[in-house]
């Protein structure tokens, strides 16, 4: 094969002037005499959930060489991606990536998961496109190859057949969004509309309401992740699907409180109460949920405001509140007419505008990314803690922000793949979101774990369970860990601390091994309190 390589590209190095050609051209005619023992990725486990990481070995190879590895995979609307990263191989050629650095391509330094996290788009199909879970039935398969060279540059280029070129070692590694054993339900009872995914098993587990934001549509597949750890999770829409209105203009508490009595009908989820969590728009809705709504006994805020933006509540018709428009005058254009709303909605917010967080009796959970440029999310959980804290001195407990330094907004379940622009039908092009993959893949990945010193929400505790709040996608309720990933939420208010406090098994397990806390930074209604 090596010799048909050379011969083509003999002839291109007689024929075309391009360096990036010459380049491929003398690398591998000095390499063609070094192919000698076979090579084999091996991924560990595989397959797996989504939400899992796995262990990326290659062996076999030249020692102390320079090698590309690529990840290729097609989303559910036919849209190509792909990862690259150039790595050397140690003495013994072998390349292991939970521990050696990469030294070139869309990351460098030690990233296990940047094979699966850091894969961008390689197709004009759609503008900026942000990876689609649309049919969550179907297992993610990556492809994995592995090339002699600093290649990355080239294959992104051209592809590899394009160039002549053919991997050292190949292999497929299938993520899975559903568990085994677990249930999909599409819903259409009375005004709701979405899927409920249940976990294996007769329960009864807790339940959770799931919502995104002005995207509109449906997102299942954090609600899938969630069934698969144990969690009855209902994901709701409410604009722009099936009979739902075209836009967010008219949200209306009725629907929510539905959905509420709804998810509470299976005999699968516990009676005493629900968690419901939000991103984005999502999260303001969540909030005016936890106050109209008493079966809401966690509500957990991704990235959100703590105010309406847009488009007000409604209840009975008449909106709640007014909602914060946004200021088209602080927009910023930037490249190929990318947006960057950061400063789309204020800072200073008038009182009437804020959503009354101190009249909520639910626990409450907010996430915020520090580079989020969407939304000020660090900003207006402050606001909200402040005012939390004001009327409520003696149950800050209750009230809890996590800060991750280079994530973004879209703070997703652990290794959905990091997204940092895509394209928003709201303004039909597209939106920069803020992070670094490396960062923001670390923030998702903390979040799912989030120990017991940093939970105020009710959880369930066994054994060496880890007491923590899922943001499974960046993201969950109150969640019980269970080999690094997130497995239960107890929406039982009585149960937090009752539970939690099995001698010190919470705090042994505060954290799971194989999860790097990458400058976790947490501010807690207690200490704000102190420090007044």
């Amino acid at each position: 094969m090596w010799h048909r390589v050379l011969g083509a590209w003999q002839v291109l190095s007689g024929t075309a002037k391009s360096p990036l050609l010459r380049s491929v051209v003398n690398f591998t005619t000095c390499r063609v005499q070094s192919m000698c023992s076979p090579a084999s990725i091996a991924v560990t486990p595989s397959p797996c959930l989504m939400d899992e990481p796995v262990k990326v070995l290659i062996s076999g190879l030249q020692g102390n060489e320079v090698y590309t590895l690529q990840s290729s995979i097609t989303d559910c609307r036919d849209v190509p991606f792909t990862a690259v990263a150039h790595y050397r191989s140690d003495d013994k050629g072998v390349i292991d990536l939970t521990r050696m650095p990469a030294i070139g391509g869309h990351f460098t330094g030690v990233f296990p998961m940047g094979l699966f996290a850091a894969i961008l788009p390689v197709s004009n199909k759609l503008k900026d496109p942000r990876f689609s879970f649309r049919d969550v039935t179907k297992p993610q398969s990556f492809e994995l190859s592995v090339f002699e060279g600093p290649l990355a540059y080239h294959l992104l280029l051209v592809d590899a057949e394009s160039l002549g070129l053919e991997p050292v070692c190949t292999t497929v590694h299938r993520r899975h969004l559903i568990g085994h054993g677990c249930r999909r339900i599409p819903v259409q009872h009375d005004l709701v509309r979405g899927v409920v995914h249940l976990p294996a098993g007769s329960g009864p587990f807790p339940g959770v309401v799931d919502l995104f934001g002005s995207a509109g549509g449906i997102m299942e597949h954090r609600s899938a992740l969630l069934a698969a750890r144990g969690v009855a999770a209902l994901s709701l829409p409410f604009f722009n699907y099936q009979d739902l209105p075209p836009t967010y203009d008219q949200i209306n508490m009725e629907y929510f409180k539905e959905a509420v009595d709804y998810l509470l009908t299976f005999d699968e989820v516990l009676k005493e109460g629900v968690g419901a969590i939000g991103s984005s728009k999502g999260g303001d809705i969540v909030l005016d949920m936890a106050l109209a709504i008493p079966e809401i006994k966690v509500a957990v805020l991704v990235n959100s405001p703590c105010f309406n933006f847009d488009a007000p509540m409604h209840v009975g018709g008449k909106p709640l509140r007014p909602a914060v428009p946004f200021d088209w005058s602080k927009i910023k254009v930037l490249r190929d007419s990318r947006v960057d709303c950061f400063d789309f909605l204020p800072s200073d917010l008038l009182p009437e505008n804020v959503i009354p967080v101190e009249h909520i009796p639910a626990h409450m959970l907010w996430v915020a990314g520090l580079d989020d440029r969407n939304l000020k999310s660090e900003k207006y959980a402050g606001v909200a803690l402040q005012r939390y804290a004001q009327h409520n001195p003696q149950s800050l407990d209750k009230f809890q922000i996590l800060k991750y330094p280079g994530a973004g907004h879209l703070i997703e379940p652990p290794y959905v793949p990091f997204c940092e622009v895509s394209y928003h039908n709201a303004l039909s092009g597209s939106l920069v979101w803020g992070g670094n993959s490396v960062d923001h893949t670390n923030a998702q990945t903390v979040l799912a774990v989030a120990c017991v010193e940093q939970t105020v929400l009710p959880v369930a505790c066994v054994e060496q369970t880890v007491l923590a709040v899922a943001c499974v996608e960046q993201t969950v309720l109150a969640v019980a860990c269970v080999e690094q990933t997130v497995l239960a939420v107890a929406c039982v208010e009585q149960t937090v601390l009752a539970v939690a406090c099995v001698e010190q098994t919470v705090l042994a397990v505060a954290c799971v091994e194989q999860t790097p806390v990458h400058q976790q930074s947490l501010e807690s209604g207690a200490a704000l309190h102190q420090r007044a």
